[in-house]
């Protein structure tokens, strides 16, 4: 099994990948093409950068010289991937300092399964009216994750005891037991019970522990039972011919799934249905499958929210400091309903619409700060980016940075609040940028340096009394985010993460 780690929006030519994987050239054209097609990689403009966000301009100039030679390869994508008897481990973009990063990636893939604990990703579409094919790797891993849990698939027995742990069947024991009378009274001695057992000779419980046994041959043989903390579960040495031919398995595991009312067992039972279907056909997309995401921003966005106690979300009534009166009408609105929605206006007919969506911050928390019953109104906007400053002969150039529309957004949301938070009362506002960064999580009470920077933009300062707070970029380290989250735990103390609010807001500013 060749695998090799690659760096999500890296570029890579045709060469690097089949060094890597050591494959051939034509090879890895071969595998890039079948990553392509399901969106696990893009074909870009070649480009003398190693690193950059690629933009949607690159991808069209890339389509339509599909068969030009420079063009680079990035894989928008983080998880694992299995082509054939190739292993391609995508790492997250903000991992810079090593180039196999297996411990990082490990715990990457734990988010992800949290991420997507409600989802089962089992089918896939490639695109151009194909139909959906079976995602082989992510049932394996449901199977194997459901049985460490759970066990194997049990049917119950009925039985009858005597005198045992069971119910006792008083009919059953009169009409079949010999009884003493004493004082006119009857004692049963031999006590028939009804007691239940796990059939360990069922059938189902037999084939599910076939099925385990060749989702740990399919996982060892890929070399990635210990990437997602898996054991072996050898578990029985019969193969599916030993429970007849597909269409009888299929009939029985159908014929089950209708007596079935255990909404974990029907899941199981799909599963195991569907991957033997895929292992027997042996159809020629049967070798490709994956388990990850391509939109890894999306979960960095949900671990900043759970981690620092998103908000939006809460009623004015359960905020700090109560409900300003001029706010009292919308008591019962939680904090994200309480920001003006554009209105539509038709003149002839004159008609009027105030429901269209409106402005829709990632992140509020608002926290005490100072110990003198004085708060801090956080705004925060989690950035899956990895911002850097290269320094060149005609100065420095920001690279991998939000966009002007993130920039102004974030200056809007402040606008947006503006009125409440003077009403209110708070003294401090933050307006961050939450950005990853690789680096370990750190001993107990050390206190890391996560100001990065900040973003500035006049114009957009200017619309209050008193000018809006600069965006700071704040780096917070993604393992140690990730760690939290996995634990299900959420910040206490803002201090220990981000910097302290700057300055204080003016009583003018407050009247």
């Amino acid at each position: 099994m060749a695998n090799g780690f690659f760096r999500e929006r890296r570029h890579y030519q045709l060469h690097e990948i089949a060094n890597e994987l050591q494959v051939t050239i034509e090879e890895a054209k071969r595998l890039t093409g079948t990553l392509k097609k399901y969106g696990i990689v893009k074909a870009v403009q070649a480009s003398d950068a190693q690193y950059g966000e690629f933009t949607d301009q690159d991808a069209v100039l890339a389509d339509v010289s599909e068969d030009y030679n420079g063009i680079d390869y990035i894989f928008d994508f983080v998880g694992v991937v299995l082509a054939g008897e190739n292993l391609f481990q995508c790492y997250p973009k903000y991992i810079q300092s090593e180039t196999k990063p297996f411990s990082q990636l490990k715990q990457v893939l734990k988010v992800i399964k949290k991420y997507n604990e409600k989802a089962q990703m089992f089918y896939l579409s490639g695109g151009d009216g194909e139909d959906k094919i079976f995602n082989s790797l992510a049932a394996a891993l449901y199977l194997m994750e459901d049985y460490f849990q759970y066990g194997l698939y049990t049917n119950q027995h009925e039985m009858i005891e005597t005198n045992g742990s069971g119910g006792i069947l008083w009919d059953k024991t009169i009409h079949e037991t010999f009884a003493l009378i004493k004082n006119g009274q009857p004692f049963y001695m031999q006590l028939q019970t009804r007691n239940t057992a796990d059939n360990e000779m069922d059938y189902f419980t037999r084939l599910h522990a076939c099925v385990l046994s060749m989702c740990t041959e399919k996982l060892k043989d890929a070399g990635i039972l210990d990437l997602f903390d898996l054991a072996q579960a050898d578990l029985s040495s019969q193969t599916l011919d030993d429970f007849g031919d597909t269409d009888f398995i299929r009939y029985r595991l159908e014929s089950e799934m209708r007596t079935q009312f255990v909404t974990r067992k029907q899941i199981l039972l799909k599963t195991m249905d569907a991957y033997i279907a895929n292992e027997k056909a042996g159809r020629q997309h049967s070798s490709f499958s994956f388990y990850g995401t391509n939109s890894f921003h999306v979960i960095w966005e949900k671990v900043c929210a759970h981690n620092f106690g998103n908000m939006l979300d809460n009623r004015l009534t359960d905020l700090p400091l109560g409900v300003p009166d001029a706010f009292a009408s919308s008591k019962n609105s939680r904090l994200k309903e309480i920001i003006e929605r554009p209105v539509w206006h038709k003149k002839n007919p004159r008609l009027s619409d105030g429901t269209a969506d409106t402005l829709k911050p990632d992140l509020i928390r608002i926290y005490p700060f100072g110990g003198n019953g004085e708060y801090c109104f956080g705004i925060y906007d989690a950035k899956y980016y990895c911002i850097d400053f290269k320094i060149k002969e005609d100065g420095c150039r920001v690279t991998g940075q939000p966009g002007i529309a993130d920039i102004t957004k974030q200056y809007l949301y402040q606008l947006a609040y503006e009125e409440f938070i003077t009403a209110q009362g708070y003294d401090y506002v933050q307006n961050m940028f939450l950005c990853p960064k690789e680096d370990a999580a750190r001993s107990s009470r050390e206190i890391p340096e996560t100001e990065y920077g900040y973003a500035e933009m006049g114009m957009m300062r200017q619309f209050c009394a008193q000018a809006l707070e600069h965006i700071t970029v704040v780096k917070l380290s993604a393992p140690e985010m990730f760690e939290l989250y996995l634990a299900d735990k959420k910040i206490e103390n803002l201090q220990d993460y981000i910097p302290a609010p700057g300055r204080k807001r003016t009583a003018y500013y407050r009247e």
